[in-house]
């Protein structure tokens, strides 16, 4: 699971692959992110458009969200992006991302500035 930092720029990415599992452009790359607050979702970025990598990379698209400073160590956020096979006209392809928030620094131990984030690569 990938994690954010509360206050900081968290950078969603996807690569879209065909069935081949070979990364493939999609038409109109789009992003929703979302949590569950008590039970209800609440929608924090609603249907936006993403954009190509830098340096760009066919099928890689990302989207920068600010954490908000509100959020607390330990919520989670979710990414649900898509975008239009255009090999395949009508058909969608879909990819969801979990995110676990985290706080700046933890009792314990302080942080790095450094996460692990594993994308496959083409």
């Amino acid at each position: 699971m990938a994690e954010a930092i509360i206050s900081s720029t968290h950078t969603f990415q996807v690569l879209f692959v065909n069935g081949d599992g070979i990364p493939v452009d999609v038409g109109n790359p789009r992003i929703t992110v979302f949590r569950y607050a008590t039970g209800v979702k609440e929608t924090l970025v609603n249907n936006q458009p993403m954009v190509a990598s830098t340096p760009a990379e066919t099928g890689r698209y990302v989207y920068s969200y600010v954490v908000p400073s509100t959020f607390h160590d330990g919520d989670t956020i979710y990414g649900e992006m898509s975008g239009d096979d255009l090999a395949n006209p009508g058909d969608v392809l879909r990819h969801d991302e979990e995110v676990s928030i985290i706080a700046a620094t933890r009792a314990g131990g302080g942080y790095s500035g450094l996460t692990a984030q594993f994308v496959k690569g083409g």
